[in-house]
């Protein structure tokens, strides 16, 4: 069972994360602008000057002392202009401080870190990483038009790629729920990988999760960890973005399109974004699915459909040649 012990681990990761990402952003700009230092270097001078004259009841000295602070201060934001916001402590979460409760309990931040923990299958730290907007290669993807006078597989993939990159500058105000359809190994995983790298980076909440691995996790926190299906569902609520990879592959039942229909349902009317993968077609997933699941799906989400040959085996072709 994941305890908020270690939620609470993972958000401070996430704290040190960002915080060590404004301290570089921070030393570029003073690197950029040296004044920055110097004008630092004064305020300090005087504060030593306000506490002695502080301490030594100078009422007089103390007054012109905040004064000329507060348009040192005032020259900072001047320099700074429109990265002033990085001179002053900034937290990871505005709501709670990053303290992760709020009066009325938990703050989305460390429900956030909870979801990632019981459902997530998705790390940042290894190959997935890696995969971003800049290392997408449309070498693999065909030049050749698809038939007479349509786009080739390569037009098909810059064009998604366009679109995604379009998604995640202007995700506050995205409606569509999106659907991935293709062959395996064109590329649906990595576009994935691209679009929560991106919104990572912009401090969005993200459960990336296989289907199969879903499923699988709600059944072990209902029937093993006795949680209710308040507490399961809740989480995957919470976050910005939930991705559902591989649907179809995992085991299909009842029970499994049960639990698939009340993660999508629910989400689809609190109106928080999805992106599902699956190497199904939407004709397939119809066929697959009860009536319920498949018209939330089919008729909810927008289809981007990928085209092309199978990376990997391109790859490995590559690879012998």
């Amino acid at each position: 069972m994941k305890t908020y012990n270690e939620a609470y681990a993972l958000l401070q990761e996430k704290q040190q994360a960002y915080q060590f990402k404004q301290r570089q952003k921070k030393a570029i700009l003073y690197n950029q602008i040296p004044e920055l230092s110097e004008l630092d270097n004064e305020i300090n001078r005087l504060g030593v000057a306000l506490t002695r004259a502080t301490i030594a009841k100078e009422v007089n000295k103390t007054a012109p002392i905040r004064q000329q602070m507060s348009a040192l201060e005032d020259r900072k934001k001047t320099l700074a202009g429109a990265k002033a916001a990085l001179l002053n402590h900034s937290y990871y979460c505005s709501l709670c401080r990053d303290s992760g409760i709020l009066p009325e309990g938990i703050c989305a931040c460390l429900n956030q870190c909870l979801a990632e923990l019981s459902f997530s299958s998705y790390d940042l730290k290894t190959r997935a990483q890696r995969e971003t907007f800049e290392s997408f290669n449309p070498d693999y993807y065909s030049q050749q038009p698809i038939g007479s006078g349509s786009a080739s597989h390569r037009s098909n993939a810059l064009s998604i790629k366009q679109n995604m990159l379009k998604y995640c500058q202007n995700f506050e105000n995205i409606e569509d729920q999106l659907l991935f359809t293709g062959p395996p190994g064109v590329g649906k995983t990595f576009m994935s990988n691209c679009i929560v790298n991106k919104l990572t980076e912009k401090g969005y909440g993200i459960v990336y999760v296989t289907a199969a691995h879903l499923v699988a996790s709600i059944q072990d926190q209902l029937f093993r960890e006795k949680k209710t299906s308040t507490e399961i569902y809740e989480p995957l609520l919470l976050c910005d973005l939930l991705i559902i990879d591989d649907l179809g592959a995992e085991f299909s039942s009842e029970y499994s399109q049960k639990q698939l229909y009340e993660v999508i349902d629910s989400r689809l009317n609190a109106e928080k974004k999805m992106i599902i993968s699956s190497n199904l077609t939407v004709l397939k997933i119809k066929e697959l699915y009860d009536e319920r699941l498949s018209s939330r799906i089919c008729g909810h989400f927008k289809t981007i459909p990928f085209l092309g040959e199978d990376i990997r085996i391109l790859k490995a072709r590559r690879g012998r040649s």
